[in-house]
């Protein structure tokens, strides 16, 4: 009972999740039906996916606003080069793991090497993306996905939708490498001091690369399974994970310092925040609303994850 309680306490999201839940639900019933609990599950696995790697890149201390433009590039090229055809899957997604890994990495150098601020490295390179994206297309997206990958983001298993069992999957794997690998230590070690742990003898510089590398090709897997769900390319596809991918990683209880949080407290910012969207869809909100509480959860949550950490320390 004890430990429950500690496991609460130190990841409040999770309440979160079912009192939102719970009010939603007293709102609009529909909310409670298995269909769209399912519906939930299937739209959270995209923003989850995204999240994921934003958490990395947050716990060494950064941030990654490129995500937008690496979920935007995914989508452009995996449509454009399958052209709907079953055969062409697989170099499809390895050219746009191959691309966005070297997105990230060229982040990690400008990052690590160069000692560009994290938020201004990243966001130029999201401005780069896009701009190849609009230079790719013309303005004109072209193409669209084969069928037989279109079930990953469309199809179910066992009755759950196999987009939220490959986000959960995956998530869970990385959850657990963070926490038993060597890496994920120096992760966290990086994060927390970055000069201590340099003279600790781990490689801060290729950490940092790394980092950025994985939150990368988080976003391109997020890329590939909405380019699943909708079958189609779009432009501005990725706008939508720029603010809400840091919102779902800080709501989840990660530091926007560096060394604080956790994969699994992410996967449940990523339900509330999918969770908030369709509650304020439920109350017709505008957009721009939306993007105000977004605002304020961040800042929210900051407040509320630094008052746990300074009162558990004074114990």
């Amino acid at each position: 009972m004890r430990r429950a309680f500690n496991a609460l306490r130190h990841n409040p999201v999770w309440v979160a999740v079912a009192l939102l839940y719970c009010v939603a639900g007293l709102v609009s019933p529909a909310m409670l039906k298995t269909e769209q609990v399912l519906n939930i599950l299937q739209v959270t696995a995209f923003l989850g996916l995204v999240a994921s790697g934003q958490t990395i890149a947050l716990l060494v201390g950064g941030i990654d606003l490129s995500v937008a433009g690496v979920v935007t590039m995914t989508n452009i090229l995996a449509t454009s080069l399958m052209m709907g055809q079953n055969e062409r899957i697989a170099p499809a997604v390895a050219i746009c793991i191959a691309l966005g890994v070297a997105v990230g990495i060229i982040n990690g150098i400008l990052v690590a090497f160069l000692r560009v601020a994290p938020i201004i490295a990243t966001l130029a390179m999201n401005a780069i993306l896009f701009g190849a994206a609009l230079v790719y297309t013309g303005g004109a997206p072209f193409g669209s996905s084969a069928p037989a990958f279109n079930q990953l983001g469309q199809g179910s298993v066992l009755g759950l939708p196999a987009s939220a069992l490959c986000w959960l999957v995956v998530s869970l794997i990385l959850a657990y490498a963070m926490r038993r690998t060597t890496l994920g230590r120096w992760i966290y070690a990086v994060g927390a001091n970055e000069i201590a742990a340099r003279f600790m003898g781990v490689p801060t510089r290729l950490v940092l690369v790394l980092a950025y590398s994985l939150s990368a090709l988080f976003a391109v897997l997020g890329g590939l399974l909405i380019t699943a769900y909708i079958g189609n390319p779009s432009l501005g596809i990725g706008n939508q994970f720029l603010l809400a991918s840091v919102v779902a990683v800080v709501v989840g209880g990660t530091a926007l310092t560096g060394g604080i949080g956790s994969v699994v407290g992410t996967i449940a910012g990523a339900l509330f925040v999918t969770l908030l969207n369709s509650f304020t869809n439920i109350a017709q909100a505008s957009t721009g609303a939306q993007y105000v509480i977004q605002g304020v959860l961040i800042a929210f949550s900051v407040i509320i994850y630094r008052v746990i950490g300074e009162s558990a320390e004074t114990r």
